[in-house]
């Protein structure tokens, strides 16, 4: 079930990484009228602005309808966008307009996924494997990337149209298999239950968390954190966002959930991911074979490095990671900015800061995709059930505004000022681990309802529910079925105005 939603971050860094390759082909450029830099910022800005609009919409249809109609939507974006995209050329003087209205649709699709399957992983993994689960799903963007980069690196030998056309074709072949293989993913236990759907709520855990054992100590476990905890939260859900700002704890969740994209989103690696192509033009590398290649071999590097984070978050601490790996960004830019500051002022003719240029391209790409897949799961970790909906409208609010905005500058400052531009992140990478020093709350070894103690102390729901249920292991009483026994905890949780 959860490769069905990995295939659709594949599909996400398949499209988000396209236009990058396609910039490099010549056919691309001709056949939309050779757009400027603000007319190539704009289509790469266009989906994130759609998204930024449509993320509330989003959050509501995710609470109302569930995780899978969002999954839908973005399976149906892709095959209209890509159409849209593909006719694009036909006629020159609509080509332009008819590929920023593909990438428009697409960026729908794009936000209804991320808010949709980012949150079904969460609430569908089993708690052992929650974490190398969600940190996995940044991998599956890098494979996109690969398969995009590889795709276009062949299909640059193509004279004609088509050498643009079919890597942008091949995305209706995920998008159709996603769109029927979503069928045969069921709704998430917390979304169930939340709706009042009990049973199939508690027959989720058993099938895929207790193996079909309804007395399996994890699945109790699992359902008294969550039942009891959906008590307190089912008082807060109603809350406006004025209420809900107002709680300590909540504040402190949503701060985090855009922090946490606003990191990743202007740390200088979107200069990367969007622009590489101008970059390597900046150093004196032309040729679109050449420019596809290196792209090819940055996303098999950025797959290992997204792999490596996989397995350091079941080792390591989330922030002692974040508070390492952003100074050695700092130095990566600097470095890129140095070289490409040789090569301007030999006129283009030192070949050696060129290729020196283009190495700490790949060395600033190591650490910022090493770091990458963090920043999928952790907001999902901090946000409790009544928060969730609002923190991820939040979390995608300031992923699509940073996007948006990093998408369509970067494009103009690269041509205007081309290396100083690296330099203008440094400062804002020493404001943005300032902020991840004071204010990130580790994560580690907590499931999702443990990690409200982090924001509320011994007044969270789930500390009572634990003293509880410590205290019934100390006494010997035996557990009972979920499904048959009255609700004990609504006496004990009667002090929910003061928690929220």
């Amino acid at each position: 079930m959860i490769s069905i939603l990995y295939v659709g971050e594949f599909l996400v860094g398949y499209d988000g990484t396209i236009i990058g390759n396609l910039m490099a082909l010549e056919t691309w450029n001709r056949d939309l009228n050779y757009p400027d830099a603000s007319k190539i910022g704009l289509l790469n800005a266009s989906a994130f602005i759609v998204g930024v609009l449509c993320g509330p919409l989003n959050s509501w249809m995710a609470d109302r309808f569930g995780r899978a109609q969002l999954i839908r939507i973005f399976g149906f974006t892709i095959v209209i966008g890509t159409i849209l995209g593909v006719v694009a050329g036909v006629n020159r003087s609509h080509s332009y307009g008819l590929f920023v209205a593909s990438r428009a649709v697409i960026g729908w699709g794009n936000t209804a996924l991320i808010q949709g399957a980012l949150v079904a992983i969460q609430e569908i993994a089993h708690p052992k494997y929650r974490p190398m689960i969600a940190a996995s799903w940044d991998c599956f963007w890098i494979i996109g990337n690969f398969c995009a980069a590889w795709t276009t690196f062949g299909c640059s030998h193509i004279t004609t149209s088509w050498s643009w056309r079919i890597p942008y074709l091949i995305q209706l072949v995920p998008a159709v298999y996603l769109l029927v293989a979503i069928h045969f993913v069921p709704e998430t236990p917390r979304w169930l239950l939340a709706r009042g759907r009990e049973k199939e709520a508690f027959d989720f855990l058993v099938e895929y968390h207790g193996n079909g054992d309804q007395t399996d100590e994890m699945v109790l476990f699992e359902w008294e954190e969550m039942k009891n905890t959906l008590v307190l939260e089912d008082a807060a859900h109603g809350l406006s966002w004025t209420e809900v700002w107002k709680a300590p704890g909540n504040k402190k969740r949503l701060f985090l959930a855009g922090l946490t994209t606003f990191m990743p989103q202007l740390n200088g690696s979107a200069i990367i991911s969007f622009y590489y192509s101008v970059v390597l033009k900046n150093v004196g590398i032309s040729s679109p074979t050449q420019i596809t290649g290196i792209g090819a071999g940055l996303s098999m590097v950025g797959l290992f490095a997204n792999m490596a984070c996989v397995w350091s978050l079941k080792h390591f601490r989330r922030r002692p990671m974040v508070l390492i790996v952003w100074p050695i960004l700092m130095c990566g830019l600097a470095a890129m900015a140095a070289a490409g500051a040789r090569f301007e002022a030999s006129g283009g003719t030192n070949n050696a800061a060129g290729i020196a240029a283009i190495v700490m391209v790949w060395l600033f790409n190591i650490p910022a995709q090493y770091i990458a897949p963090l920043f999928y799961s952790y907001p999902a970790e901090i946000l409790n059930y009544a928060v969730r909906a609002k923190g991820m409208a939040v979390w995608n609010t300031v992923n699509q505004a940073t996007g948006a905005y990093s998408s369509y500058v970067n494009s103009i400052a690269l041509a205007a000022i081309t290396w100083k531009y690296y330099l203008v992140y440094i400062p804002l990478l020493m404001v943005q681990w300032v902020l991840a020093f004071l204010f990130m709350v580790e994560t580690k070894g907590y499931t999702l309802e443990e990690i409200s103690i982090a924001f509320e102390g011994d007044k969270a729901a789930v500390a009572q529910v634990d003293a509880r249920l410590q205290e019934e292991r100390n006494i010997g009483v035996p557990p009972e079925s979920p499904v048959e026994k009255e609700d004990k905890d609504v006496a004990a949780i009667a002090v929910l105005p003061a928690q929220i």
